[in-house]
């Protein structure tokens, strides 16, 4: 069986394996450190002397068949006499089948101990005894009863109790260990009691010691696993307790040797007096230890800790003690095992934390600069997620190395092999040099290296590194050191020495725990996912625009049907919407209505005048300018020469690049020209203003913020302060506020949002403008920062005091806004956009830190 297995064996329930161990290749003959993981212990021959072992057949009259060699000192009886003798003869009927009566057929699981009266040269006394199967005999083993104080079982409780809130009291598993050793030696009074767990190889290091004053401490040492060999691990899966009264003992024969039901020797795999190797017995006197007792630790049937108690003088512990024991085994195991878990939990809780906010600079960014600006500044949390040194990110070409690193050109060549080694996008070593030879030259940075690809590709990836740690075990003795020189030769033998040993383990790092690596499943699962969720938003982002941009072409087509004024929708080239009055303009006849539809714009102008309007609608595209006003020849349906003034303006109509344009007729009629200029009024709202809020658009507000910068460029100079404040408000979870209570309430809140930001704004004579979706930027000019933070913290709470219902019970009660605000004096060596680009990385920080928050960067 491999560790895996081993650490796997599966049991009826969560306590105890009482099945018999019986698979393995076991040694015959001499047995030493060569060989000592195939002893074949559960079937030593012999047992301890303290008490005596009787093997009964399994029905019928149940007559003795085998017993230990000792059953006349204990029983006054010979061995001849015993063999094939009844075991009622022993116990009377009655007794014979009261015991027979328990479960421990049924529930193989349960500890069957009992008291039991025996005739022992005519006088009746009281034994302890214990029942079990073994391989079609039962097996009852016997102990003398001793006296105990009335008051035995109330001090009991008293014990169980204090054991109880004790445990309950410690904050974590290091404590809880501490104060069951200490328990444990106030109850059993043994010299040395110590709580060993195991590692994944099953070398053991001692948590928590409770001993005698003037012992050498042995806490924090660890003991290799050859102490403790695979089959002995396995017997102490079957029994709560093993106890050696005195290590100098004369092992006791089972006679005959064979079962006479196998032709083998008796197993006792779930013996409680079952001898003990002659290894660990030599093991224990080189340490000084004369008796022992050990509670194994046991959770969903895996061997994961010893309690261990040493004596330096023999020791019995009586039966009512070991019971007490045995329950205290049963709870301590899942009690300290929680405690790991707790342990375990709250430290990935914060690691999956700071994971999420690692995340989130991938997702909430699409420009590879921002990320590798955003990663740049947060260093720190890059380094503690995996609790490294030093860490290397390569990003769409750009490489940012963090903390202690090998050079650029050394993480590339490793990224290159790393990737090669990867499973699942997924790498990491603690021995790195060892497995890649080139690291050798920078070891004492990157012995531990982590690699995570952040793409499919490995053309985006993350390495976090760990120094090389020379590190020091303290070893209870050399583990090496076993060779024994002898009269008649040399032999492997149990060391001698137990005082501290210390190791130095070169060309490593500390190993990656597995609460770290458990973290790159998240983070590469959620980085992976970035291009999708961008495009999402994008897409989502874009549909919303598109929603309000198309409601807000066709409120103005409505305006325009109905105008005194000749307005064309030229898309292509081509007339794809006019109204009436450019029906009557160009003279289309009533029956003929269509036939301006999809005509050559061009068509329509004179023919003198088509090569300069071609050249006009081209300039019309490229230009800044919000509206062309021009006066030129055109041609009407009918062929009659007119003279109009037209205004034209590039937009997008239907999602198309098109051009709005309106005509009127040069000739002196005031009312027409007042309808006219009303009309490209009109058109310029149409082009600044956002017709559901009525507040300047993007595009608006950004020429405005151009403007104004290079305003206070040439006023400003020379002044301290930040002469112009950017706010970029969100309104939080805006997309799923839509999805729930639906489009129209989402633009009435929008609506209702616009009004409060709009309202503060126009008391700092600040501009506000509607940005894209649901988010919204305003400016002020000549404020301190701290009023700006007043007007931040203003607008928020106004939004907030509104109540507009949400209704989200996850989420919370009232709809809330996020701001970002970036503050910047202008110069000639910045733009417009690094303030707009600050303030939205202020919102990012805003969102991140849980919404409803006003983050501002100076």
């Amino acid at each position: 069986m491999d560790q895996s297995e081993e650490r796997n064996t599966t049991a009826a329930d969560n306590t105890l394996n009482r099945s018999l161990l019986t698979k393995g290749e076991y040694v015959s003959g001499e047995v030493d450190l060569t060989n000592c993981d195939r002893e074949p212990i559960h079937i030593p021959g012999t047992i301890q002397p303290h008490g005596v072992l009787l093997a009964v057949e399994s029905d019928g009259d149940y007559c003795i068949v085998q017993c230990s060699a000792n059953a006349e000192d204990f029983l006054r009886i010979s061995i001849q006499e015993l063999m094939g003798r009844p075991l009622a003869s022993l116990l009377g009927e009655d007794q014979l089948e009261r015991i027979m009566k328990t479960e421990f057929r049924v529930d193989p699981l349960k500890l069957h101990y009992m008291h039991i009266d025996v005739e022992v040269g005519g006088v009746a006394t009281q034994f302890y005894g214990i029942l079990h199967e073994s391989e079609g005999l039962i097996v009852l083993e016997l102990e003398n009863a001793e006296p105990e104080s009335g008051f035995a079982e109330f001090h009991d409780f008293e014990w169980i109790q204090s054991f109880f809130t004790k445990m309950k009291q410690a904050h974590n598993r290091y404590e809880a260990s501490q104060m069951a050793a200490e328990q444990v030696k106030g109850i059993l009074d043994y010299d040395r009691v110590m709580v060993y767990e195991f590692d994944e190889a099953w070398n053991g290091k001692v948590i928590g010691e409770s001993k005698e004053e003037g012992l050498e401490p042995y806490l924090g040492h660890h003991y290799p696993a050859s102490d403790i060999p695979k089959q002995a691990r396995e017997l102490y899966l079957r029994n709560w307790l093993r106890t050696i009264v005195d290590v100098n003992y004369i092992p006791v024969k089972v006679v005959p040797t064979l079962n006479p039901m196998t032709d083998q020797p008796l197993n006792l795999s779930l013996s409680i007096l079952r001898s003990v190797s002659p290894l660990h017995i030599e093991y224990l006197k080189n340490m000084g230890v004369n008796a022992t007792m050990t509670i194994s630790l046991i959770h969903n049937n895996k061997l994961w800790g010893l309690i261990t108690c040493h004596h330096y003088s023999p020791k019995y512990i009586p039966h009512r003690l070991r019971n007490l024991c045995n329950f205290l085994g049963s709870f301590f195991s899942s009690e300290l095992y929680q405690r790991q878990q707790l342990d375990d939990y709250q430290s990935e809780l914060h690691l999956k934390n700071l994971s999420n906010r690692l995340s989130r600079i991938f997702i909430g960014n699409t420009a590879a600069s921002v990320i590798i600006e955003q990663v740049d500044k947060q260093q720190d949390l890059v380094l503690e997620v995996m609790n490294a040194s030093g860490a290397a990110l390569l990003y769409h070409g750009q490489l940012l190395l963090m903390g202690d690193t090998p050079s650029a050109v050394q993480v590339k060549d490793l990224s290159v092999w790393m990737a090669e080694q990867s499973d699942n996008l997924i790498y990491h070593t603690s021995k790195l040099s060892l497995e890649y030879a080139p690291a050798e030259a920078y070891k004492s940075k990157a012995s531990g290296a982590v690699y995570l690809a952040l793409s499919q590709d490995h053309e985006n990836y993350m390495i976090w590194f760990r120094p090389e740690v020379l590190q020091i075990v303290n070893w209870a003795g050399d583990p090496a050191k076993a060779v024994i020189q002898e009269e008649d030769g040399i032999r492997l033998s149990p060391r001698k020495s137990f005082e501290k040993w210390r190791q130095v383990v070169e060309a490593s790092s500390l190993p990656w725990k597995a609460k770290e690596l458990r973290v790159l499943p998240d983070l590469k699962t959620i980085v992976l996912q970035q291009t999708e969720n961008q495009l999402r938003h994008a897409e989502e982002q874009a549909q919303i625009n598109l929603r309000v941009s198309r409601e807000n072409e066709q409120r103005y087509l409505q305006l325009m049907e109905l105008s005194p004024i000749a307005f064309f929708v030229i898309t292509k080239g081509k007339v794809v919407y006019y109204n009436q009055e450019a029906a009557k303009l160009f003279s289309v006849q009533a029956e003929d209505r269509s036939s301006l539809q999809n005509i050559e714009y061009l068509d329509l102008v004179a023919e003198q005048s088509r090569e300069h309007m071609r050249q006009l609608m081209m300039e019309t595209e490229r230009s800044d300018m919000q509206l062309i006003s021009i006066e030129e020849k055109f041609k009407s349906m009918d062929d009659r020469i007119l003279h109009l003034e037209i205004t034209m303006a590039h937009v997008v109509s239907g999602g198309k690049k098109s051009l709005f344009a309106i005509f009127r007729e040069r000739e002196e009629n005031p009312q027409l020209k007042k309808s006219y200029n009303e009309v490209t009024e009109q058109l310029q709202s149409f082009l600044q203003l956002d017709a559901l809020t009525e507040l300047p658009n993007q595009s608006h507000f950004e020429k405005t913020l151009d403007r104004t910068w290079h305003e206070l460029l040439v006023d400003g100079k020379g002044s301290p302060e930040p002469s112009i404040a950017l706010f970029m408000i969100d309104i939080d979870n805006f997309k799923l506020y839509n999805a729930v209570h639906g489009l129209q309430t989402g633009d009435l809140c929008m609506q209702w949002v616009a009004d409060v930001i709009d309202a503060y704004s126009k008391m700092h004579e600040g501009f506000t403008a509607r940005y894209e979706g649901g988010r919204f930027v305003l400016f002020v000019t000549g404020q301190h920062v701290a009023h700006v933070k007043e007007l931040g913290e203003q607008i928020r709470q106004g939004v907030l005091d509104v109540q507009i219902p949400l209704n989200l019970p996850d989420i919370g009660e009232f709809v809330t806004v996020s701001l970002g605000i970036a503050t910047l004096a202008p110069s000639t060596e910045t733009q417009p956009t690094l303030l707009i680009k600050t303030a939205e990385r202020a919102l990012r920080r805003a969102k991140n830190a849980g919404k409803n928050r006003v983050i501002i960067l100076e």
